[in-house]
C-alpha cells in the first residue's frame, strides 16, 4: 500500500499512485481474462486509478446513488489493462 502523508522515516510507497507502483504490484494485464483489478475508495482515488465512475439516482434519503462503472481512464488505463480487467466500486 501507499501512504498520502508518510511519517518520518518511511520507506515504501507514497503518493496516490504512479505507473511504476502499477507494474511492480499488481499483476500484468492479459489478453485471456485471467486478470482483474479490484479498486475501491473515494472518488478522488478510484478517479486517480480507474476513472471516475458515475452514480445513480439519490437514494430517498438523499445520500449518494450507486456507483456506476465509467470508462477506464486513469493509471489502469494507462498500463496496459483493459476495461474488462478493471472492477471499479
Amino acid at each position: 500500500y501507499s501512504l498520502t502523508a508518510p511519517p518520518h522515516g518511511w520507506t515504501e510507497y507514497t503518493g496516490r499512485g504512479s505507473i511504476e507502483m502499477v507494474a511492480a504490484t499488481l499483476p500484468p494485464p492479459t489478453a485471456d481474462g485471467k486478470t482483474m483489478i479490484l479498486v475501491c475508495g473515494t472518488d478522488g482515488f478510484v478517479a486517480a486509478w480507474g476513472g471516475p465512475v458515475g452514480r445513480g439516482p439519490k437514494k430517498p434519503d438523499g445520500s449518494k446513488g450507486p456507483k456506476i462503472q465509467g470508462p477506464l481512464l486513469g493509471l489502469l488505463a494507462e498500463a496496459g489493462y483493459s476495461a474488462d480487467e478493471v472492477f471499479k466500486y
